[in-house]
């Protein structure tokens, strides 16, 4: 499933971050692009599911629709 090994891949850069800095992440800042195949709703339904249990449960995401471009990205990180 894309989503799960998408889901995977943003908690293994979480964890990088999260040690480079020496401090838990607050909130990501993520833009999706309009010809991706992942919806909002679609990768925020998969997000609260794989990250049940793990440090970033509660993460507060903000997205935002881009009209082209990378199907994902992170722009941004804030931290605690």
């Amino acid at each position: 499933m894309h989503e799960a090994h998408l889901i995977n891949s943003i908690f293994s850069y979480l964890e990088t971050e999260e040690e480079r800095a020496g401090r838990p992440v607050k909130k990501i800042y993520v833009s999706i692009s309009e010809f991706s195949n992942i919806s909002e709703e679609h990768f925020r339904q998969h997000y609260r599911e794989q990250s049940q249990g793990t440090r970033w449960e509660s993460l507060d995401i903000e997205i935002k629709k881009i009209p082209y471009g990378k199907e994902f990205r992170i722009d941004r990180i804030e931290f605690m």
